[in-house]
């Protein structure tokens, strides 16, 4: 859109009438009449009160719209969502609207203030917002994306995201490494039902339900023994590279009769049974996996071909090769589950032996009620949390299932427990405890030294020696497809467990790609039940993804001016930054860029933009910000994160706090988006006297590092500071939460005490 069809609305809101109190409406109206562009204005007294029909009875007055009112980042009644639909409405693109903040930025924080000099900060707020408003451009538009979600993992959690797309008419594809689905759940017989019932379900009614709906929907399709080998993001969607196992047997021919497997002469260790009983080269783990179909296993199958002879369809051959399938897809869902922790590592616990077992394996025993020779004595033994470093969330609950099951089922047991810190989950594991030691077993708390013996072991720990014939380890619970996360440029914890995009709780199961969500204990350790509640967020997640957005704030990068150092790319948190091996090199996969704005002030060559936030609109707004300030004041400029430190400055007024009338707000992206080289411009320019940079609480940033990364280059330039002229405290860097509006507003206060204004 050139400069000559901007028409620009402004629409003031009095709130009530209650900012009339401070702030000359009238005056305001006048003087935005004169400002470029501006060929329509309106005072309403509530605007957010005001329904469909006023706003298309608006349609067509202007093409932009500045609005000057309340917070739209705080306001409970005139939300950002809200005034996306308004722009809507309007027919307006959502990028060609701007916000002055006059009610929580100027009237709530100088109560005590002359209406004067309140009317003429909010002139400034004003023009500074119109000053922005000219230079925008339309917003990046992801359209038309592929209505196809990936679901990683066939687990009950992928299983529930499946299903779920499919009510909602959404396409979905589950791939799953191993030849059956339904994950760790099919090996467990006994599974605890909902928070408020301590009945239990079998793996062997729910998961066959589970897997035979998605099998039989028109809108899932399943692959089995099947891998992600690449992931592209290419335009609006992702391009992915998949590789298929061969298919030996042709499940739409394979009746499940058994021929095969009766013949077969090859045995081998059976993944699903954890080594307790072999299988043959060919057949099903379990007799209700799903699909029911056989697989062959290479790595036991030599080939011989006495399958292929009684085969009564045909639908054996030995000859099949990989398959290699590319997908275009809209949303990826990751639902890898979680993955049992190998014991072998634990020498001083003696997992060799055999009768020294995990609670996974233990899980299998119970299925088969020990093959007919239930154990005299169990010593269960929990846990090893230390070593991993968080607790895993479900072991102590599933011990507590089985001492509760043992007790009642097979009475001739003894039982013991023994435990460092017991936490049962909920009201199931409260009641699966009190009834275990009503039905006499044992419960000890001591850490538990060395486990010695053979046939018969001995269990030492600092309370004394237990005796059994069988020990059961709760194993940790670790991440399971590690190597995927990094393949999908997620960003994992410590832990290696996957990182969400706020990692509170606004905006659970969504990971810093774009796009990509995250279900089940694919985050970290679930019970059943909650991996099929979080399947079902996450569908609801990708569904809502595939609809499109319009996003304001995009980085691009200009190849004519980027020198290929390849800084920006380690420093996207958000893995929107591809490398190419030809010009241009680099570029920004705009399509999936968060708009955080960490490359942009990283870029030594100044070759990456922040649309619609551009170093040159903040200059703009810095160049109209003290139009009307009161003279021989220090002029303090604070640049606050999207996030948190524009909140906590819109609660100040609210809570009680003022803050000095030459105070000017502005809302840029991740503190990190702010270029220092801007600041020391701004500075030396005498534009302002001080600079307040306002990012989100440390381990709080959105956008992983940026607030830190904020935080040491302002360290750095401190130091040269003196160099232009300028005092160390004339640029500030702080860590400002929602909730420290009172540190906001005593940063700002001292600041205007110990400033000195340089204005001529």
């Amino acid at each position: 859109m050139s400069n000559k069809t901007i028409k620009i609305g402004i629409i003031f809101c009095t709130c009530g009438s209650t900012l009339e109190e401070k702030i000359d409406f009238n005056f305001l109206q006048k003087q935005a009449e004169n400002l470029t562009y501006v060929n329509y204005t309106l005072i309403e007294p509530l605007i957010c009160k005001q329904k469909k029909e006023f706003w298309k009875s608006l349609k067509g007055k202007f093409n932009r719209l500045l609005f000057i009112g309340c917070s739209e980042r705080s306001s409970l009644t005139f939300t950002e969502d809200k005034l996306s639909q308004i722009l809507d409405y309007l027919e307006i693109n959502k990028a060609f609207f701007e916000t002055a903040n006059i009610r929580e930025h100027c009237v709530w924080v100088h109560k005590t203030e002359s209406s004067k000099d309140i009317t003429a900060k909010a002139l400034d707020m004003l023009i500074m917002a119109h000053a922005k408003l000219i230079k925008n451009i339309p917003a990046l538009e992801t359209q038309n994306l592929a209505q196809e979600v990936l679901i990683v993992g066939g687990g009950v959690a992928g299983l529930s995201t499946a299903l779920t797309l499919a009510e909602l008419g959404v396409k979905s594809t589950i791939i799953e490494k191993k030849s059956h689905l339904g994950g760790i759940t099919g090996q467990i017989p006994f599974l605890w039902q909902s928070e408020g019932s301590s009945s239990f379900c079998t793996s062997e009614c729910v998961l066959p339900v589970l897997a035979r709906d998605a099998l039989f929907s028109e809108k899932v399709e399943v692959l089995t023994e099947t891998e992600i080998a690449d992931v592209e993001k290419k335009d609006v969607n992702f391009q992915i590279n998949l590789v298929k196992k061969p298919e030996y047997v042709d499940p739409q021919l394979c009746i499940a009769c058994g021929k095969c497997a009766d013949i077969c002469p090859e045995e081998g260790p059976n993944p699903f049974e954890l080594g307790l009983k072999p299988k043959k080269a060919i057949g099903k783990g379990h007799f209700l996996l799903f699909p029911d179909t056989y697989a062959i296993d290479d790595s036991i199958c030599s080939k011989c071909g006495k399958c292929v002879e009684v085969c009564p369809t045909s639908a054996i051959n030995l000859d099949a090769k990989t398959k290699f399938i590319d997908k275009t897809i809209g949303s990826i869902v990751l639902a890898t589950g979680f993955q049992p922790a190998e014991l072998n590592k634990y020498k001083h616990l003696n997992p060799s032996n055999p009768k020294v077992i995990t609670l996974t394996q233990f899980e299998r025993l119970v299925a088969h009620r020990f093959f007919g020779k239930p154990p005299i004595s169990v010593v269960f033994v929990l846990c090893q949390k230390d070593d991993v470093g968080y607790c895993s969330k479900l072991c102590c609950t599933i011990t507590l299932k089985h001492a509760f099951r043992m007790a009642s089922f097979f009475m001739g047991t003894e039982v013991t427990v023994l435990y460092k810190n017991l936490r049962p989950m909920g009201r199931n594991g409260e009641h699966y405890l009190k009834v275990a030691q009503e039905r006499g077993v044992e419960f000890i708390q001591t850490e538990v030294k060395e486990i010695t013996g053979d046939d018969w072991l001995e269990v030492k720990t600092n309370d004394g020696d237990f005796e059994a014939d069988l020990v059961v380890l709760a194993e940790p619970l670790l991440p399971g497809e590690v190597n995927l996360m990094r393949q999908l440029g997620l960003q994992t914890d410590e832990f290696n467990y996957p990182i969400e995009f706020q990692p509170k709780v606004v905006r659970p199961g969504e990971s810093l790609v774009e796009r990509i969500f995250l279900a089940g204990a694919s985050k970290g350790p679930k019970d059943v039940q909650d991996s099929i509640d979080s399947g079902a967020k996450a569908a609801f997640n990708a569904y809502s993804a595939l609809k499109g957005k319009s996003q304001k704030h995009v980085s691009y990068i200009d190849p004519e001016k980027c020198s290929h150092c390849g800084l920006c790319v380690p420093m996207c948190p958000h893995s929107a930054i591809i490398r190419e091996d030809t010009y241009p090199y680099f570029s920004i996969a705009s399509h999936f860029c968060k708009g955080c704005g960490l490359c942009v002030s990283t870029c030594p060559s100044k070759a990456i933009t922040l649309k619609n936030l551009e170093d040159a609109q903040i200059l703009e707004m810095v160049d109209k910000a003290f139009s009307h300030a009161q003279p021989n004041k220090p002029r303090i400029l604070a640049f606050l994160c999207y996030w948190c430190a524009y909140g906590a400055a819109d609660l100040m007024g609210p809570k009680g706090f003022e803050i000095p009338l030459n105070v000017r707000t502005i809302r840029i992206r991740c503190s990190a988006s702010f270029n220092i080289d801007l600041a020391i411009e701004i500075l030396t320019q005498n534009k302002a006297d001080g600079i307040l940079i306002g990012g989100c609480p440390p381990k709080n940033c959105h956008h992983m590092w940026g607030n830190y990364l904020e935080d040491r280059r302002v360290k750095m330039v401190k130091g040269t500071l003196s160099a232009f002229g300028l005092k160390g405290d004339s640029l500030r860097f702080e860590y400002i939460g929602v909730t420290l509006y009172d540190k906001l507003a005593k940063i700002l206060n001292a600041m205007s005490k110990n400033l000195t204004s340089k204005e001529s």
